[in-house]
Protein backbone atom coordinates (compact mmCIF):
# COMPACT_ATOMS: atom_id res chain seq x y z
CA UNK A 1 0.00 0.00 0.00
CA UNK A 2 1.50 3.42 -1.27
CA UNK A 3 1.19 6.12 1.13
CA UNK A 4 1.15 9.47 -0.53
CA UNK A 5 4.39 11.08 0.77
CA UNK A 6 6.15 7.41 1.96
CA UNK A 7 8.72 6.32 -1.26
CA UNK A 8 10.70 3.11 -1.84
CA UNK A 9 14.22 3.01 -0.74
CA UNK A 10 17.04 0.51 -2.05
CA UNK A 11 19.81 -0.42 0.63
CA UNK A 12 22.39 -2.55 -0.13
CA UNK A 13 23.80 -5.61 2.03
CA UNK A 14 25.61 -3.72 5.00
CA UNK A 15 24.29 -0.28 4.37
CA UNK A 16 22.96 1.60 7.12
CA UNK A 17 19.61 2.00 7.13
CA UNK A 18 18.68 3.82 10.17
CA UNK A 19 21.61 5.41 12.72
CA UNK A 20 21.32 5.26 16.42
CA UNK A 21 21.04 8.65 17.57
CA UNK A 22 18.88 9.73 14.41
CA UNK A 23 16.11 12.52 14.79
CA UNK A 24 14.02 12.01 11.78
CA UNK A 25 11.02 10.86 12.64
CA UNK A 26 9.91 8.27 10.00
CA UNK A 27 8.83 4.78 9.87
CA UNK A 28 10.92 2.16 8.07
CA UNK A 29 8.76 -0.89 6.41
CA UNK A 30 10.62 -3.80 4.83
CA UNK A 31 9.08 -4.67 1.66
CA UNK A 32 11.84 -7.40 0.09
CA UNK A 33 15.26 -8.09 2.37
CA UNK A 34 16.24 -8.76 6.16
CA UNK A 35 17.93 -6.21 7.77
CA UNK A 36 19.96 -6.01 11.61
CA UNK A 37 19.70 -3.80 14.48
CA UNK A 38 22.42 -3.44 16.71
CA UNK A 39 23.25 -1.58 19.89
CA UNK A 40 26.16 0.78 19.64
CA UNK A 41 26.95 -0.56 15.89
CA UNK A 42 30.57 0.17 14.96
CA UNK A 43 31.59 0.59 18.78
CA UNK A 44 34.09 -1.88 20.76
CA UNK A 45 30.72 -3.08 23.06
CA UNK A 46 28.40 -3.51 19.53
CA UNK A 47 25.78 -6.26 20.10
CA UNK A 48 22.72 -7.64 17.55
CA UNK A 49 19.64 -7.56 18.71
CA UNK A 50 17.59 -9.15 15.76
CA UNK A 51 17.03 -9.76 12.36
CA UNK A 52 13.96 -8.04 10.81
CA UNK A 53 12.63 -9.44 7.94
CA UNK A 54 9.82 -8.49 5.29
CA UNK A 55 6.71 -6.86 6.60
CA UNK A 56 8.26 -5.81 9.64
CA UNK A 57 8.72 -1.72 10.56
CA UNK A 58 11.39 0.01 12.65
CA UNK A 59 12.27 3.52 13.92
CA UNK A 60 8.94 3.87 15.92
CA UNK A 61 10.62 5.71 18.90
CA UNK A 62 11.02 8.75 16.73
CA UNK A 63 7.50 8.51 14.58
CA UNK A 64 5.74 8.44 18.10
CA UNK A 65 7.59 9.86 20.32
CA UNK A 66 10.27 12.21 19.04
CA UNK A 67 13.27 10.38 20.74
CA UNK A 68 16.27 9.68 18.93
CA UNK A 69 16.99 5.97 17.46
CA UNK A 70 18.16 3.42 20.09
CA UNK A 71 19.83 1.33 17.58
CA UNK A 72 21.22 1.17 13.92
CA UNK A 73 19.46 -0.97 11.43
CA UNK A 74 21.65 -2.51 8.80
CA UNK A 75 20.61 -4.28 5.87
CA UNK A 76 21.96 -7.96 6.01
CA UNK A 77 21.00 -8.69 2.22
CA UNK A 78 19.87 -6.22 -0.61
CA UNK A 79 16.77 -4.55 0.83
CA UNK A 80 13.71 -2.42 0.00
CA UNK A 81 12.12 -0.45 2.39
CA UNK A 82 8.97 1.55 2.58
CA UNK A 83 9.86 4.65 4.11
CA UNK A 84 6.92 6.67 6.12
CA UNK A 85 7.06 10.09 7.24
CA UNK A 86 5.33 11.30 10.16
CA UNK A 87 2.39 13.45 8.57
CA UNK A 88 1.75 10.23 6.80
CA UNK A 89 1.82 7.90 9.54
CA UNK A 90 -1.52 8.28 10.54
CA UNK A 91 -3.18 6.85 7.61
CA UNK A 92 -0.42 4.12 7.32
CA UNK A 93 -1.40 2.95 10.42
CA UNK A 94 -5.34 3.05 9.92
CA UNK A 95 -4.70 1.04 6.51
CA UNK A 96 -2.45 -1.76 7.73
CA UNK A 97 -3.52 -2.56 11.28
CA UNK A 98 -1.19 -6.18 11.72
CA UNK A 99 1.85 -3.19 11.51
CA UNK A 100 0.28 -1.46 14.26
CA UNK A 101 0.17 -4.55 16.55
CA UNK A 102 3.80 -5.12 14.94
CA UNK A 103 5.08 -1.58 16.07
CA UNK A 104 3.74 -2.67 20.21
CA UNK A 105 5.26 -5.63 19.90
CA UNK A 106 8.45 -3.65 18.91
CA UNK A 107 8.52 -1.26 21.50
CA UNK A 108 7.66 -3.96 24.15
CA UNK A 109 10.51 -6.31 23.15
CA UNK A 110 13.23 -2.71 22.82
CA UNK A 111 11.69 -1.54 26.40
CA UNK A 112 12.64 -5.12 27.64
CA UNK A 113 15.96 -5.44 26.27
CA UNK A 114 16.84 -2.40 27.75
CA UNK A 115 15.93 -3.18 31.27
CA UNK A 116 17.67 -6.95 31.14
CA UNK A 117 20.66 -4.65 30.05
CA UNK A 118 20.16 -2.16 32.65
CA UNK A 119 19.64 -4.95 35.00
CA UNK A 120 22.76 -6.43 33.89
CA UNK A 121 25.06 -3.34 34.61
CA UNK A 122 23.47 -2.99 38.00
CA UNK A 123 24.64 -6.97 38.92
CA UNK A 124 27.95 -5.96 37.41
CA UNK A 125 28.04 -3.35 39.21
CA UNK A 126 26.83 -4.79 42.70
CA UNK A 127 29.04 -7.65 42.21
CA UNK A 128 32.41 -5.56 41.99
CA UNK A 129 31.09 -3.82 44.53
CA UNK A 130 30.72 -0.46 42.59
CA UNK A 131 27.34 0.49 43.87
CA UNK A 132 26.11 -0.26 47.69
CA UNK A 133 23.37 -2.74 48.22
CA UNK A 134 20.74 -0.42 49.53
CA UNK A 135 21.19 1.37 45.86
CA UNK A 136 21.02 -1.71 43.86
CA UNK A 137 17.86 -3.02 44.99
CA UNK A 138 16.20 0.45 45.34
CA UNK A 139 17.55 0.88 41.34
CA UNK A 140 16.05 -2.36 40.39
CA UNK A 141 13.03 -1.78 42.08
CA UNK A 142 12.53 1.26 40.29
CA UNK A 143 12.99 -0.14 36.86
CA UNK A 144 10.50 -2.98 37.67
CA UNK A 145 8.37 -0.68 38.30
CA UNK A 146 7.99 1.47 35.64
CA UNK A 147 8.73 -1.14 32.90
CA UNK A 148 6.16 -3.56 34.84
CA UNK A 149 8.77 -6.46 34.97
CA UNK A 150 6.65 -6.76 38.56
CA UNK A 151 4.10 -9.03 37.88
CA UNK A 152 2.09 -7.26 40.76
CA UNK A 153 1.72 -4.17 39.32
CA UNK A 154 0.83 -4.40 35.67
CA UNK A 155 -2.57 -3.15 36.22
CA UNK A 156 -1.97 0.20 35.93
CA UNK A 157 -0.60 -0.42 32.15
CA UNK A 158 -3.57 -2.91 31.09
CA UNK A 159 -6.84 -0.61 32.74
CA UNK A 160 -6.21 1.58 29.60
CA UNK A 161 -5.81 -0.37 26.89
Amino acid sequence: MEIKESKMIQFAEDEVILAEGSTEKVLYKIIHGKAIVYFNYGKEDEYMVGMLSEQRCFGELSILCGKPSIYTVVAYSDVLVMRIQEKDFDDFIRNNSANAIGIMRNLANTLLTLSLNVNMVLEELAQEKKIKPEAYKDITKKIQLYTALDPKDQSRFTASV
